[in-house]
């Protein structure tokens, strides 16, 4: 598993890259950013509940103390990210949102380095670069040109990427206490749900539901599991095994590249030849970090 454990944050940057296609379906359904955040988690309840009553009884215990973690985590890398990177997207043009919170890697790489002791070695620093680079390339930032921008966004831009880095590092925190993928899962569902369900268009939802029935229990267990619960699992599984830097590169780099790939497949997007070589860029980059990293 050890050997393995650097397929799980690509695996996990693939899930959240390719949101933007649920958020796509349920925002021509009605549905805004809140509540559909919130369908998610409670969705994700469903599954883990179903999954830690059938193979993980034991799951559902967390200790005490450790609460804190798992509700900072959530409030951090759910709630309030969620709230800062809409507010950027807003203020900011799309592609100067996206290449501010893909900077996330390079402060967990030096913030793991004081708490976790982590060795930040050329490779390491050079992969990040060499990823960056090619989410700015996947962006097309330079070739549109756009610039949009206020203080307002970049503050809210560069709070998204901190509060990324925060949950990436609590994340960790979190793995090496020995808990379950779904265990975690079980509980950052459980308090979102409690932190935004007044904020939340049930009615909406319920519309929806009632509908197309079919439909939206597909697109709901779909958007969950895709792009919730199997990268979160996976990204917890990487945490035990992988330095936090060197999963942040895996997962920062992965993500846009999904989004690309799915766009391409799905809807046509059509990448440019700048956007084609940030893809390559961002793909040699994470496949000369998941060798072994003995350079000093």
């Amino acid at each position: 598993m050890q050997k393995m454990a650097w397929i799980m944050p690509i695996v996990a940057g693939i899930g959240w890259g390719i949101v933007g296609v649920f958020i796509r379906i349920l925002t021509d359904e009605g549905l805004d950013n809140v509540t559909i955040v919130t369908v998610r988690a409670a969705t994700g309840i469903v599954l883990t509940l179903i999954y830690l009553a059938l193979f993980d009884r034991g799951g559902f215990r967390i200790r005490l103390k450790d609460l804190h973690l798992f509700l900072a985590n959530t409030v951090a890398g759910v709630v309030l990210l969620m709230m800062a990177y809409n507010i950027a997207v807003v203020e900011l043009s799309l592609s100067l949102a996206a290449v501010l919170l893909s900077t996330a890697p390079a402060f967990v790489l030096l913030i793991s380095a004081v708490l976790f002791k982590e060795k930040i070695t050329r490779r390491k620093v050079l992969c990040m670069l060499g990823a960056l680079l090619g989410c700015v390339l996947l962006t097309e930032i330079l070739e549109t040109g756009e610039l949009k921008w206020s203080r307002l966004g970049l503050f809210m831009g560069v709070s998204a990427m901190v509060l990324n880095g925060v949950w990436i590092l609590i994340s960790k925190v979190i793995a090496s206490k020995g808990y379950g993928s779904f265990t975690v899962c079980f509980y950052s569902f459980m308090i979102t749900v409690i932190i935004l369900a007044p904020f939340t268009d049930w009615g909406a939802a319920g519309a929806y539901i009632a509908a197309k029935p079919v439909e939206a229990i597909l697109v709901l267990v779909g958007q969950s599991l895709c792009t919730s619960l199997i990268p979160m699992a996976a990204y917890i599984v990487a945490m035990r095994y992988l330095e936090a830097g060197k999963t942040a590169i895996l997962e920062g780099g992965s993500e846009p590249a999904g989004a690309l790939i799915i766009g391409f497949l799905l809807y046509g997007e059509m990448p440019s030849l700048l956007g084609m070589a940030g893809m390559v860029l961002v793909v040699v980059a994470l496949g000369f970090l998941a060798v072994s990293d003995t350079d000093g």
